[in-house]
């Protein structure tokens, strides 16, 4: 019981801190984008990862799990990433929101699966299952823009790591 507990904080703590850095980078993107449409698409998306957020929010809230104390870093590093993609322009902004959200997509799986075997927090289970999704359409969205488009592997390559070095450092601080 008390395994569980000290995991669903790490869900919980880490998922909080992935949606808050979500929220960081797409309004980074939103003020600094010089392309309108672009700007239209990065708030129906801020909308939705703003959602994540609040649900997260409240969960940490009502289980009493500390939030990760990285979110100053976390909030300057996602500003930074904002600033640079919208930049480099739109199709390293795309390029942003695929390298994220694909390393999001397998994370919230691995967390599904945790819950499921363990029979535990079901309806925790149910909103990562929900926010896979939306996140899955956010890269789906992203890769189908940037099809065509060459030069930013390198750029994702590094998002996925650090992404991947930010949800490992929140699981746990």
């Amino acid at each position: 019981m008390k395994e569980n507990k000290k995991k669903i904080d790490e869900i919980l703590r880490v998922n909080h801190a992935g949606e808050y850095g979500a929220q960081i980078i797409y309004n980074s993107q939103i003020r600094f984008s010089k392309n309108n449409s672009l700007k239209k698409e990065l708030k129906r998306i801020s909308s939705e990862e703003k959602v994540h957020l609040e649900y997260f929010q409240q969960q940490i809230l009502s289980n009493r799990t500390r939030p990760t104390i990285m979110q100053p870093l976390w909030k300057v590093g996602g500003t930074a990433l904002g600033f640079v993609s919208s930049l480099l322009g739109e199709k390293y902004v795309h390029a942003c929101t695929e390298a994220i959200e694909s390393t999001i997509v397998d994370h919230y799986q691995e967390q599904v699966k945790y819950l499921k075997k363990r029979n535990v927090r079901s309806d925790l289970r149910k909103n990562i299952m929900k926010f896979c999704d939306e996140e899955n359409k956010h890269k789906l969205s992203s890769q189908k823009k940037n099809k065509n488009q060459k030069g930013t592997f390198l750029f994702k390559k590094i998002t996925k790591n650090i992404t991947k070095l930010a949800i490992k450092i929140s699981k746990k601080l």
